[in-house]
């Protein structure tokens, strides 16, 4: 009865942790591919690796089926509508989905390993930035649809134009199940690493991004560490910018994991907000201990990481997200910063090896990784 009883409170807090901050969660059928394809829209074409089992073969992991023994592929295209908001998610709200108002998804296809290998390679060759490629690992509480539709605005609205990769694990898309989909997160580094592994030995990818957020960050962080363990925390010299934001990472722990992983160049930035909802219950949840993700940015042990760890530390407290009542996603849904990560990810960016701290960013637009002399912290190099 006690055990019911603090699920129940636990399951009831953790609504405040739903991604999108609406009434409804998106079905799996937002999926199914549209019978006419509209010529006029913009396109995202993303390349998936995922660990969740295949369960209903006509919707492979829109459906939560567990944990696979061994990775998983898939292509998704989505199209977005013309009246897109930069920021925003349009679910489709009709069948068919409007082409002007509504995402939706033009195409599917499950790969075997050889198919996805082969098709990061043919990416990889031709395009505006080829050679390019942005992995998202996304958060807790995520259905596989969300994470598609999410990866899919993301690369449109931060301009990204190499080859965006999805890396899914098997989140149980439920508030209530945070311990779960903690231990599911973790089980996913072998995955994740032999993922990147593989794609930075294809001679013709010459830069890894890896973007993560909430609990992913924590997926990712970790693959970062027993990589550098194993002697190749740098993937062959392809690992380039890593982004984590929001990250739901306990403070303490962090701290150990740099000391393994050791400074990467360019830095590793990390996007803070010290009024995310989100991170405060996931703080309460463990014990009190403070998640990296909402540390102030002019917090002593942040100025001291940045120095001796080669941070990049961007405070988004003032960004304003009032669609977001969290305050957990900022990175994606506000406009200007999704776009300054865009502009960050370029290789002309001045800025890219400079380490420190942005103690007050609102919503400046490139001034996000273009970081202005006013309001930046520089940091001795370590």
């Amino acid at each position: 009865m006690l055990f019911n009883r603090a699920r129940l409170c636990i399951a009831g807090l953790l609504v405040a942790l739903t991604l999108s901050g609406c009434a409804a969660r998106p079905p799996a059928d937002v999926l199914d591919p549209v019978a006419h394809t509209p010529r006029f829209t913009d396109k995202v074409d993303m390349l998936v690796a995922t660990t969740r089992a295949v369960g209903d073969p006509s919707n492979p992991f829109a459906e939560y089926a567990g944990r696979a023994k061994h990775l998983n592929y898939a292509t998704h295209t989505v199209s977005i509508p013309t009246h897109h908001i930069p920021g925003e998610i349009e679910w489709p709200d009709q069948v068919p989905p409007d082409p002007t108002r509504n995402f939706m998804t033009t195409d599917r296809q499950l790969l075997s390993r050889n198919q996805f290998i082969a098709d990061v390679r043919r990416r990889a060759r031709s395009g505006p930035e080829a050679g390019k490629v942005l992995i998202f690992v996304h958060g807790y509480n995520m259905l596989y649809q969300e994470a598609v539709y999410w990866m899919a605005q993301i690369t449109h609205d931060s301009g990204f134009k190499g080859t965006p990769i999805l890396f899914a694990w098997p989140s149980r898309g439920e508030g209530a199940m945070y311990i779960a989909d903690r231990e599911s997160s973790t089980y996913s580094r072998d995955y994740f690493e032999k993922m990147i592994l593989e794609i930075s030995a294809i001679p013709d990818v010459k830069q890894i991004d890896v973007l993560a957020h909430s609990m992913g960050a924590w997926l990712a962080v970790e693959t970062l560490r027993q990589a550098a363990m194993k002697g190749h925390r740098k993937f062959y010299g392809k690992l380039n910018d890593v982004i984590l934001a929001s990250p739901d990472i306990d403070v303490n722990v962090f701290h150990t994991q740099l000391q393994t992983i050791g400074p990467l160049h360019p830095p590793m930035t990390i996007l803070v907000s010290n009024d995310d909802k989100a991170l405060a219950l996931s703080t309460a949840l463990n014990g009190g201990v403070e998640r990296v993700g909402m540390v102030a940015a002019r917090d002593v042990r942040v100025l001291e990481g940045a120095r001796r760890y080669n941070l990049r530390v961007v405070d988004l407290t003032n960004v304003q997200d009032t669609g977001d009542q969290s305050h957990h996603n900022k990175f994606a849904r506000s406009a200007p910063v999704i776009a300054a990560i865009g502009n960050g990810l370029a290789n002309n960016n001045p800025n890219k090896q400079k380490s420190g701290v942005v103690s007050a960013v609102t919503d400046v637009g490139n001034s996000l990784i273009k970081v202005p002399v006013s309001i930046f912290t520089p940091v001795a190099a370590p």
